[in-house]
């Protein structure tokens, strides 16, 4: 019988990119997307996923995205969906996302979602995937509030973690950590970006390993400053 996985945000980027290498891999695949127009277009390209229509902002979808899945053991849960909002706190205005959205799509909904379905993946001896970022070690100036919830997650990440080795539960918490990944959401910033094929291609073997924490492409890098210099890594994205 194939694996079950759920994916959130799976109708692009790196989602669609774990979508695919899972499907390769012969696993059973949910996934959502936040519109149905997105979610549609999704559907007909790859119509052996069971598409959802979630917008995490919307407790409906949540709730309908859970009643959907039922009692139905999960082997992976990615928590993959997220935005960014750029914000001047100097100069406030014209931003197309609430602080509290944001919020809600980068960290409430992924913990609620844990909460809802914590029973599915706990009956399959199964493994949470959490996406975050390098900017939750290293923040940077312009998109505080991402920047903040990628660290609540990762605090998250390491406080489920530590439940688990309490209990001696076999369920498993990894972390992906990810650098910056040619996507839409960061579309015209940056260089030196990483395929979402590669950045998904890295979060499947560090999953398989079991590691609490995958350090993906420069991550790496990054991590291993923090070890030797602390505030240097947790300043370097902050410009003087």
């Amino acid at each position: 019988m194939a694996k079950t996985i759920l994916i959130t945000g799976g109708t692009r980027g790196i989602g669609r990119a774990l979508v695919e290498q899972y499907l390769a891999r012969g696993f059973a695949v949910i996934a959502t997307g936040s519109t149905p127009h997105s979610v549609d277009q999704a559907r007909a390209a790859l119509p052996q996923v069971d598409w959802q229509v979630c917008d995490l902002r919307e407790q409906a979808d949540l709730a309908a995205l859970c009643q959907h899945i039922g009692r139905r053991a999960l082997d992976r849960v990615v928590h993959n969906a997220g935005v960014q909002q750029a914000r001047n706190w100097f100069s406030p205005g014209g931003e197309a996302l609430s602080i509290e959205d944001e919020t809600q799509i980068n960290f409430t909904a992924p913990v609620l979602l844990t909460q809802a379905l914590f029973d599915n993946v706990h009956s399959a001896r199964g493994r949470w995937i959490f996406i975050t970022s390098g900017l939750a070690i290293a923040p940077k100036q312009s998109a505080a509030v991402y920047c903040a919830n990628k660290a609540a997650l990762h605090v998250f990440c390491k406080s489920l973690n530590g439940q688990i080795a309490l209990t001696g539960s076999p369920i498993k918490v990894c972390e992906a950590i990810l650098p910056l990944v040619d996507t839409a959401m960061t579309q015209g910033r940056g260089r030196g970006k990483i395929s979402p094929e590669q950045a998904a291609a890295e979060i499947i073997r560090g999953v398989e390993r079991g590691l609490a924490e995958i350090h993906v492409g420069k991550v790496r890098w990054l991590m291993r400053l923090r070890a030797l210099w602390p505030n240097g890594a947790e300043n370097l994205m902050i410009r003087h």
